[in-house]
């Protein structure tokens, strides 16, 4: 209902029979209500209290009266009101459901207008039905891009074989299956007749990449993953060496005496180097056709393709020349070093014989060449399998030996970072690229490093009556026992001779044995008593048979202290594995007593 508008019916003097008051616009949920009562009673309320807005009530199955009474202004129909009855009554408005829109004549206290408007029940319903739908459709496009995220789509086939639903493992089985399933028939025109596998033509299957190749087929987007009307053919990552292709024809179609022989290169292992084969004119079959068959069957493997080919008389397409030239630079390759290092202190050099299995040498007879290629795959098998143990390095904790102050004396133990081999592809592609530019190359592999641990052992060398260690005077050929910094004892010794000096340095106990068998270069002396080792082969030991050097202090060992029996057994007791040896000075070339 509009504000203070005319409700379409006037009277005989234009005025308004049904002009409503100004009221502020309903929901459209609300039912709209306005109660009328008959004139004379303006302002009444009804008997539930709803305000009623005055005016004449129309006899709508009577004829229109032709005039009001008296103080009550003529009321006629307007047209608006047509059609009317038969008595000239007018219809009244009704409502969808065929009810009027107001009451009979008889009962005017009770005439009432009453819109309603319906909620749109079915408008609902229909767009519950469609989000659900909605809910439903995203739940299988996600679900779907779940299940097959490792699997083959819908849709996807190799050689007609639908392969839905398949893991790589599958696939692969699949895919061998294809391959093993596929041939070529060539027949010449003299009637020879050879039935081939890819294998035997020279054309090799890479079984991995056409895996990755159905697995991400129809992918593209989330919904072209689960369309299961989307299509995909996939065929067969293949690598085709005609000159292998030519060779097993003319072995099987032509006789051996008359067939023509390409130069080739071969690997010989004894030599562990690349040689030429040498060429020889003759016939040899025309394989276009067969070429074509096998690019048909990579398309859509896992059938017999016919072919039909002719021979002919040629000069060898492939040079001696042009085999020489493959096999020097074969050989270029496998004698150039590839060194892969850990960043660290561990290096690795490629074996030159397994570089030389990745070497693959195609010949081409259509043009008369020979291409080096490598064996990718080959290269990232062997380095994932070789390298983490090759490089790994193992965390050693560095051990300091420290004063009562805290000052680091020396370091007994020197620190060493772990280091492991965190993958190979990145390195594998380094290697391929030094092969492919025949140049050798220096490779950090790619690892992680874990920094390695420092601890310290504290030593009282620098107080009074502190722990025990020795000190060698080269110079003086004599060995002091301290503790910390009390001397305790003095000995005559003889060091390493000249040729085979004695080292100086801060070294610490590591080793004891009571008796030991000492074998040199030059030299056997077993039951070598009271020996403590300080500094990898040297150490104090008792040498009865070195007595007088001893005595004069001429040094005569190959770089151990030699004492008196009864001196090296009171060091073997004073000195503790991990006790300071210090030598200092320098070796004489003389006795020094």
């Amino acid at each position: 209902m509009t504000d203070d508008k005319d409700f379409g019916y006037t009277g005989s003097a234009g005025d308004s029979a049904f002009d409503f008051p100004t009221a502020a616009a309903p929901s459209p949920d609300e039912a709209q209500t306005v109660t009328m009562m008959p004139i004379g009673n303006p302002g009444a309320s009804t008997a539930s209290g709803e305000s009623t807005v005055a005016f004449t009530p129309l006899n709508f199955g009577a004829a229109a009266p032709a005039a009001a009474s008296a103080g009550t202004a003529a009321a006629t129909v307007a047209a608006p009101f047509a059609p009317t009855t038969a008595n000239g009554g007018v219809v009244p408005p009704t409502f969808g459901n065929g009810s009027t829109a107001f009451a009979a004549a008889d009962d005017p206290d009770d005439a009432v207008i009453a819109v309603k408007k319906k909620k749109p029940v079915a408008l609902i319903v229909v767009l519950s039905i469609l989000a659900a739908l909605v809910v439903l459709f995203a739940g299988y496009v996600f679900g779907g891009q779940h299940y097959f995220s490792d699997k083959a789509a819908p849709g996807v086939s190799i050689g007609g074989v639908s392969v839905m639903g398949q893991n790589a493992s599958e696939l692969k089985t699949t895919v061998n299956n294809a391959v093993k399933n596929s041939s070529v028939k060539v027949i010449t025109a003299s009637g020879a007749t050879t039935t081939a596998s890819l294998s035997d033509l020279g054309v090799t299957v890479d079984v991995d990449k056409t895996v990755d190749n159905l697995l991400a087929a129809t992918k593209s987007n989330a919904l072209s993953t689960v369309n299961p009307f989307s299509k995909s053919s996939v065929g067969l990552v293949t690598t085709t060496d005609k000159l292998a292709m030519s060779t097993y024809l003319s072995d099987k179609l032509i006789g051996d005496d008359s067939r023509v022989v390409n130069a080739n290169v071969e690997y010989n292992a004894d030599a562990n180097k690349f040689v030429a084969t040498q060429s020889r004119d003759g016939e040899s079959p025309t394989i276009d056709g067969v070429v074509k068959a096998v690019n048909a069957l990579a398309s859509e493997p896992g059938t017999t393709k016919a072919v039909t080919i002719s021979t002919e008389t040629v000069a060898a397409p492939i040079s001696d020349e042009t085999a020489a030239t493959a096999a020097a630079d074969a050989n270029k390759r496998i004698d150039s070093d590839i060194v892969i290092t850990n960043g660290g202190s561990k290096s690795f050099t490629i074996p030159s014989s397994e570089i030389a299995k990745w070497i693959k040498t195609t010949g081409d007879p259509t043009k008369g060449t020979i291409e080096l290629t490598y064996d990718e795959n080959a290269i990232k098998s062997y380095l994932a399998s070789t390298l983490p143990d090759k490089l790994k390095q193992d965390a050693v904790t560095e051990e300091n030996v420290v004063n009562s102050k805290g000052t680091v004396i020396t370091t007994s133990v020197k620190g060493v970072d772990g280091i492991e081999v965190t993958g190979t592809d990145g390195t594998a592609a380094q290697v391929l690229t030094a092969l492919q530019n025949g140049t050798g190359s220096d490779i950090k592999a790619e690892v992680k490093t874990t920094q390695h641990e420092t601890k310290s052992r504290q030593v009282n060398y620098d107080v009074e009556n502190g722990d025990p260690h020795m000190v060698i005077n080269l110079s003086e050929q004599k060995a002091y026992a301290y503790n910390g910094t009390t001397l305790v004892k003095t000995f005559n010794v003889s060091t390493g001779k000249t040729s085979t000096p004695t080292d100086t340095g801060t070294f610490f106990a590591t080793l004891k044995y009571q008796t030991q068998t000492m074998v040199g270069e030059d030299y056997v002396t077993p039951n070598v008593q009271w020996v403590t080792y300080y500094n990898g082969g040297e150490g104090f030991h008792a040498a009865p048979w070195n007595v007088a050097g001893i005595a004069s202090g001429t040094p005569k060992s190959h770089g151990c202290t030699n004492m008196n029996p009864d001196d090296a057994k009171w060091v073997y007791d004073f000195l503790p594995i991990g006790g300071m040896v210090e030598v200092v000075g320098s070796t004489p070339s003389s006795a020094v007593r």
